[in-house]
């Protein structure tokens, strides 16, 4: 798979060894229990204490009786093992010995050098790199060619490493995203005492959007964790455009301006300090962006994704966010009136509802 690099696995360097899948229906006819057979294989393989003795200078030695090396190192060693059974021999009145061959199959395999475990469950791990290629790419590649292995009854795959620490992070800059949109909303709201208004400055941040997409594509960069921590950065920056829009506007319309000529005004006067503000923080962020200076590379995703979100606001605030306000402020003057009229409507019909009192005294009638 291209991107992967540096590929190990935890079953690597497995050992050899000889697996013996005991027939237990024929074990069972001869009378030889699983038992007997593993105590046999036991004494003649690894060897049994028999007695110990002791020395000329008074050292204690055990005494391992086994099968000489040469006699236990084959297949058909191992076939030829003597295993005794329940069974007696009416002549000899000894046990009947059977060869491990008949009541067994042998063959070779594999024992893993190591045994890894994770909450108690045994795991194999794949460890890699990757280069070339980002981490999501080749994460989706991985994942695509998982979903066609079938896995034996009791096998799972779990994704671990910089993947999950990579997920976990985009979950932390979600809610850090929210919550930052969510406390600007706010404070304007605060600021301006409406609920309309803040929308159309916060139009701003997708247009933001926009521009982090286009300069990461340029750039060949990737969505990392970097980029996103700039994206949160380009919440609190973007909104500045339109704050000095809208902002400018109010207060020309309460001087009397028609809305039409104090969105005109806002544009041409407050489009210079829109301009050196964005300017500023632009060049402040391109020594960032040029990768400059030592671990330059590691920060410069995060600098490009805010000079290209910064980029596209700024062009597309003076055009958008004054339609929107005007969008805006007619459906909130609909709903005002509509509010109103159905004060006056619900005070009428109260009034009409009160009875007639008493005609004042020394006023002749009709």
């Amino acid at each position: 798979m291209p991107g992967l690099v540096d590929l190990k696995s935890s079953l690597e360097g497995r050992k050899p060894e000889y697996v013996i899948d005991v027939n237990r229906d024929l074990a069972s006819n001869v009378g030889l229990s699983i038992g007997s057979l593993s105590n046999t294989l036991r004494v003649v393989l690894a060897g049994q204490t028999a007695t110990s003795y002791e020395d000329e200078t008074g050292l204690t030695h055990d005494v391992v009786v086994r099968v000489a090396p040469e006699y236990r190192t084959s297949f058909d060693d191992l076939s030829r093992i003597p295993v005794a059974t329940s069974a007696i021999n009416p002549r000899t009145l000894s046990p009947i010995m059977v060869p491990l061959g008949q009541v067994a199959q042998i063959h070779p395999s594999g024992a893993p050098a190591e045994i890894k475990r994770l909450s108690l469950e045994r795991m194999a791990r794949l460890e890699g790199n990757y280069q070339g290629r980002a981490l999501t790419k080749v994460m989706g590649d991985i994942k695509k060619r998982m979903a066609t292995v079938p896995l034996p009854p009791g096998y799972r795959i779990d994704i671990g490493g910089e993947t999950k620490n990579f997920v976990e992070t985009v979950g932390y800059i979600i809610e850090s995203l929210a919550l930052a949109i969510i406390f600007v909303y706010l404070i304007l709201a605060s600021q301006f005492g409406s609920f309309l208004q803040p929308l159309a400055i916060m139009l701003s941040l997708p247009l933001s959007i926009v521009g982090v997409l286009v300069a990461l594509l340029l750039t060949g960069d990737t969505l990392n964790m970097l980029s996103m921590i700039g994206l949160i950065m380009l919440m609190g920056l973007v909104t500045k455009n339109a704050i000095l829009l809208v902002d400018f506007a109010n207060k020309e319309r309460e001087r009397g301006a028609t809305r039409r000529q104090a969105l005109i005004d806002a544009g041409e006067i407050r489009f210079r300090p829109i301009m050196m503000t964005t300017f500023a923080m632009i060049f402040g962020m391109l020594p960032t962006a040029l990768a400059l200076g030592e671990g330059g590379e590691f920060r410069a995703p995060m600098a490009r994704a805010v000079i290209g979100g910064l980029v596209t606001s700024t062009m597309l605030t003076l055009i958008v966010v004054p339609v929107v306000y005007t969008y805006l402020d007619d459906f909130g003057g609909r709903v005002v009136a509509w509010v109103t009229a159905g004060k006056r409507a619900r005070v009428k019909d109260a009034a009409e509802e009160l009875p007639a009192g008493p005609e004042p005294e020394g006023v002749p009638a009709d």
